[in-house]
């Protein structure tokens, strides 16, 4: 019995010293096309929930609600949970990113074979108004 206790309190140990990726996409993110801001953010949440949010029709909504887990330093994994366009609910994709610095990040991921690329850029405190 004593055996057993010490062997899964070893193994609890081991798990949580595995060192995890650094999460430096946490924060408010904006779509940049050719530099220039389009308005369109990506909020990544420490809980590891993700919300597009955007302009449309009836003024401000969410185009998708999911969730993303890291898998590498440069790679995570999105499960959309909700969406505004038809048949993404419930897709997976991995999206690879590089960050520059702390402020501009590029994704590209593929749906159904199709490379996309995006460059976004992280929102900052306003300060002094």
């Amino acid at each position: 019995m004593q055996k057993c206790f010490f062997l899964i309190l070893a193994m609890v140990l081991l798990t949580a010293s595995v060192p995890k990726p650094d999460n430096r996409l946490t924060g408010i993110w904006e779509l940049q096309l050719d530099g220039a801001s389009t308005g369109l953010l990506k909020l990544y949440n420490v809980d590891g929930t993700a919300t597009n949010i955007g302009l449309g029709n009836d003024g401000f909504g969410i185009s998708m609600e999911g969730t993303y887990e890291l898998q590498s330093a440069n790679s995570y994994l999105e499960k959309t949970v909700r969406s505004g366009f038809p048949g993404q609910k419930g897709a997976q994709k991995l999206i690879q990113f590089k960050l520059t610095g702390d402020s501009l990040l590029h994704l590209s991921y593929k749906i159904s074979g199709e490379m996309f690329t995006e460059d976004y850029k992280k929102l900052q405190l306003i300060t002094g108004q």
